[in-house]
Formats: structure tokens, C-alpha cells, sequence
């Protein structure tokens, strides 16, 4: 049995994940932590309704927080995830890592971690999102010369824009082709003609939707969409416990799902 510890516990996708948890017979939830002042002290199951969670939530201060766990599991706030990997290094635990919008010098912190850990890291923990990704660089290959346009859509709450995994995708796409590309962030005024070998990526906000992203690449007399629709949020729950079941069997390391997928 696989013990994980979860860190943003009382988050959207903590939450699901300890719904999903429930259907393994391979992973427990073992330590529900979420940061200080978040119903610390709490009883899990009493504080969000989630029934089989009779724990104390943990505040992420806990002096030993990551010991007797074999596996962390964290969605919580950029800044965070890197002060947790870094306490988690001396402890070599198997980290997966859902949280988006680290920066070059948390980028390098987490690599530097993974040299002591391993650790699985996706902006999107959806199996058929990666498999996108995966395969995006044939759609370069084959058509270098198409304008391409991607936009995300998520619910009104959602933080950071451009999204996670929009920029995975812009990334892909940039880095598939031989030509320099350039990532453009929306366009305004009215000099915003598009120029050659451009990304635009563009941002919707609103109601209560879970994830919903488009890659157009459009050619004199065809246009190719191709459209990724998250209708739950057990799709993403369920690909981070994936990811726990891969992780565990590592020593170091980044890891993600290029290495998991078999495509």
C-alpha cells in the first residue's frame, strides 16, 4: 500500500483526489496538510464533507511533516511547492507535482531537488491532454508553413494566465519547429497584425468551467482544431495517482509524462 501524504488538502484538487484515493485498493491517504491557518487541527471528513478521513489536518509547518509517507502529492501555490520540495529533499521522498507557475529560479530549485528525489512534474495531469502534447510534433512537421492559434478556457477563480498547460502546448509547438517561433500573449491595439512564425495564446475566464484548451492551425483553405474538454476533475486526479504508482519505482530524477505514456 502506497501512503501518500497530500499538501493543498483542502484545494479543489485535493479534495478530488481524496474522493479518488478512495477507489484504490493500492494508495491510502495517510497525511492531509494544507498551509496554516486552514482549518488546522481540524477533522478532514468533518471539514469538507468527504467521508472515510477521520485525520487531523496538519498545517505545512509540521517539523515531520514528510516522514512516514511514501509518496508526497502536491497542488498547491508555486512559492510553496518549492519551499516543500526543498525540506522534502533530505527525506528522498517520491514527489508529484501538479502546482503551475513556477518561475526560471524555482525551476531550477526543483531540479536541483531531483538530484536527491524523484519527481514527476505536470502542468496537466490529464492522460489525454499529454498524449496531445505527445503528438503535437508530428502537426508541426507536417505543417510548418499554418498560422497557429491556441486559447484555454477555465472557471472564473482560476489564478494564473495564460494556464499551465497552455504554455506546455505554445512550448511544444515552439520547440518542434525548426524555425524560430515566437509566443505572443493575447493581442490588442491596432497595430496587432499577426507576424510569421507566431503562437498566439489567449486566456477566457468564466462560470465553473474545469478545463477546456484549443490549437488551431490554420492554412490557405483548411483549418485543423484540435480540442481538449476536462468534463471533471476525477480526470486529473485520477492521472496524478498514476503518477504516484509510476514515481514510487524511481530513485532521482525529473520525470513526467513523456516517460509514463507509451505513444
Amino acid at each position: 500500500m502506497i501512503r501518500i501524504l497530500l499538501l493543498g488538502a483542502l484545494g479543489k484538487m485535493g479534495r478530488q483526489i481524496a474522493i479518488s484515493a478512495k477507489q484504490c485498493d493500492d494508495i491510502v491517504i495517510t497525511k492531509m496538510v494544507d498551509k496554516i491557518g486552514q482549518n488546522s487541527g481540524g477533522v478532514y471528513s468533518q471539514v469538507t464533507g468527504i467521508t472515510g478521513y477521520d485525520m487531523e489536518i496538519l498545517d505545512d509547518t509540521d517539523s515531520h511533516l514528510f516522514a512516514n509517507s511514501d509518496c508526497v502529492v502536491e497542488f498547491t501555490q508555486h512559492d510553496a511547492t518549492v519551499r516543500h520540495v526543498k525540506r522534502a529533499k533530505e527525506y528522498g521522498i517520491p514527489y508529484v507535482i501538479g502546482t503551475t507557475g513556477f518561475n526560471k529560479v524555482e525551476q531550477q530549485a526543483i531540479s536541483d531537488a531531483a538530484e536527491k528525489m524523484p519527481i514527476f512534474i505536470s502542468a496537466n495531469m490529464s492522460r489525454g491532454i499529454n498524449v496531445i502534447n505527445l503528438l503535437l510534433n508530428k502537426f508541426v512537421e507536417n505543417f510548418k508553413e499554418y498560422d497557429v492559434e491556441l486559447w484555454e478556457l477555465h472557471h472564473r477563480n482560476k489564478k494564473d494566465a495564460p494556464s499551465g498547460t497552455a504554455m506546455m502546448l505554445a512550448n511544444t509547438i515552439r520547440d518542434s519547429n525548426p524555425e524560430e517561433m515566437k509566443i505572443v500573449l493575447g493581442r490588442t491595439g491596432v497595430n496587432s497584425k499577426r507576424e510569421k512564425n507566431e503562437i498566439s495564446v489567449s486566456s477566457i475566464r468564466g462560470g465553473d468551467i474545469f478545463g477546456e484548451h484549443h490549437i488551431l492551425f490554420a492554412g490557405n483553405g483548411e483549418n485543423i482544431e484540435i480540442v481538449h474538454r476536462a468534463t471533471n476533475r476525477a480526470v486529473f486526479a485520477n492521472g496524478a495517482l498514476d503518477a504516484v504508482r509510476f514515481i514510487v519505482k524511481k530513485q532521482k530524477g525529473i520525470f513526467g509524462f513523456n516517460d509514463m505514456l507509451k505513444v
